[in-house]
C-alpha cells in the first residue's frame, strides 16, 4: 500500500484506496480497541503509515484513534528497537499527529543505543545493515541526531559487500538492500552515484536490481519472487525515484492531500494514472526545499522543517546532484531503557511498515489488498529507475 500510494500508482482519491479503507474500518471496528496488538506496537505503526500515505487520518478510523496507543512509551519499547523506530516514523509521517513526548523518547533511546563505531543493532552486538538503515530513516528529521546519522551512513558504507549488496545474518538479501536505499534516499544521498556506496563498480541500487527476477524480487540470490522482498523493493525504488525527482521523502507525507469520507468513489479505478497526485496542503516545505546548510538545535520544532543554519554535521553526498534534509530539533523529554525480550530478527525488522512475520489477524491491514498490485509496481518501478539512471 505504501509503494502504491507514494509512487502515484493510484491517486489518493481512487476507488482502490476507498475499498481498502472500507475494509480497514471494518477490521478496526471488529477489534473494538485502538490497540491492534497487546504486545506489538508495529501493528499500529504500520497501519498509521499506510493510512497516512493514502490521505486518511489515523486518528479517526471507525471511531478509534490509532495513534493513541503510541502515547504509551512502555508499549512502544516493548517490541525493542523495531517498535521504537516505526513508532517514530509513523508519528512523523503527518505533522498533525503530534505526540512530541513519545517522539522525544524514541529519539533519545535510539541515540543511546548507537553501537560503538556507529550504526545500530537489534541486540547489543555489532551494527547491522537493516536496523542501521531503518534507524537512520527514523532519525532523519532530527537535528540532534545528525552526527549519529553521519556515523551510521559511514557504517553502512563499511558494511556494504564487495558486489554492492548488504547482508542480514551473514546472508545477502534484497530486503537489506531495500532498507539501505530508503535510508540513503531519505537523508539525501544518491545510492547509485555516491562513491561511498559503489563497490567494484556496483552501486547499492545495482545490488537491489540484481534481485529482480521478473514480476518481482527475490529474497536471496537465485531465489524466486518473494512477496515481502517485492513489497520492500517497490517502496525502496519509490523512495529513490522521489529523491531523484526532488519530491518529499517516502515517509514525509505532509504533501499528501487529505481525503474526506465523501471524496472517494465506490468504483475501483480501472487503471493507474502513472502520475503522482499528492499536493501540499500546508506551509511546511517538502524535502525538495530542505536546505543543504548544517543545522542547529535551537530554532526548530519536531512539527516543522526549517532552514535555520546549523552546527551539527549532516550526511553529505559526494555525487554531484544530491541534497541533505534539514532536521528539526526539540528538547528531549527523558531517556528510558529499552526492553529487548520481544525483539525480532533482522529480516523481520526490515519490513518498512514494521511488519512481523506472524499470522495475526491485523497483518491483513497491509497485505491483503495490495499484494497483487505491489508485484506489478515492483516490475514497473524497476524499469522506471533503470531508464531514469540511463538518462543521468
Amino acid at each position: 500500500m505504501l509503494a502504491l500510494a507514494r509512487s502515484g500508482f493510484y491517486p489518493t482519491q481512487s476507488g482502490y484506496f476507498s475499498e481498502y479503507y472500507a475494509k480497514i474500518e471494518k477490521l478496526v471496528a471488529a477489534n473494538g480497541s485502538p490497540k491492534l496488538h497487546p504486545q506489538k506496537s508495529t501493528e499500529n505503526s504500520r497501519l498509521i503509515i499506510a493510512l497516512s500515505s493514502i490521505g486518511r487520518d489515523a486518528r479517526s478510523v471507525a471511531g478509534f484513534d490509532l495513534t493513541a496507543p503510541l502515547g504509551d512509551f512502555n508499549y512502544v519499547k516493548k517490541q525493542g528497537l523495531n517498535g521504537v523506530i516505526f513508532a517514530l516514523i509513523a508519528l512523523d509521517c503527518n505533522k498533525d499527529y503530534g505526540m512530541s513526548d513519545t517522539k522525544s523518547q524514541c529519539v533519545d533511546l535510539l541515540l543511546s543505543r548507537e553501537c560503538d563505531g556507529g550504526g545500530w543493532a537489534l541486540g547489543l552486538g555489532t551494527a547491522e545493515a537493516d536496523i542501521t538503515a531503518m534507524a537512520i530513516t527514523a532519525l532523519a528529521p532530527y537535528r540532534k541526531a545528525a552526527a549519529a546519522i553521519e556515523r551510521g551512513v559511514e557504517k553502512l558504507s563499511a558494511l556494504q559487500n564487495a558486489n554492492g549488496s548488504f547482508s542480514s545474518g551473514g546472508v545477502e538479501t534484497s530486503e537489506s538492500c531495500s532498507q539501505v536505499l530508503v535510508a540513503l534516499s531519505t537523508v539525501g544521498i544518491n545510492a547509485h552515484k555516491d562513491s561511498r556506496f559503489i563497490k567494484n563498480g556496483n552501486s547499492a541500487l545495482d545490488a537491489l536490481c540484481a534481485f529482480y527476477v521478473g514480476g518481482g524480487f527475490a529474497h536471496m540470490a537465485n531465489g524466486g519472487a518473494n512477496s515481502m522482498a517485492t513489497e520492500q523493493a517497490a517502496y525502496a525504488l519509490c523512495a529513490y525515484d522521489r529523491f531523484l525527482s526532488g519530491r518529499s521523502s517516502l515517509y514525509n507525507m505532509n504533501d499528501v492531500s487529505p481525503v474526506s469520507p465523501a471524496e472517494p468513489t465506490d468504483k475501483p479505478t480501472p487503471k493507474p494514472t502513472g502520475k503522482p497526485t499528492a499536493a501540499p496542503t500546508d506551509a511546511a516545505p517538502s524535502d525538495a526545499a530542505y536546505s543543504t546548510a548544517p543545522a542547529t538545535d535551537t530554532a526548530a520544532t519536531d512539527a516543522a522543517y526549517t532552514d535555520a543554519p546549523a552546527t551539527d554535521a549532516v550526511p553529505t553526498d559526494t555525487s554531484a546532484a544530491s541534497t541533505s534534509p534539514n532536521r528539526p530539533s526539540f528538547e528531549p523529554d527523558a531517556t528510558a531503557e529499552i526492553e529487548t525480550t520481544d525483539a525480532v530478527s533482522p529480516r523481520e525488522s526490515a519490513s518498512a511498515q514494521g511488519s512481523d512475520r506472524t499470522k495475526s489477524g491485523s497483518r491483513v491491514f497491509a497485505v491483503v489488498i495490495a499484494a497483487a498490485a505491489v508485484c506489478l509496481l515492483g516490475t514497473a518501478a524497476y524499469f522506471v529507475i533503470k531508464k531514469r539512471n540511463r538518462r543521468q
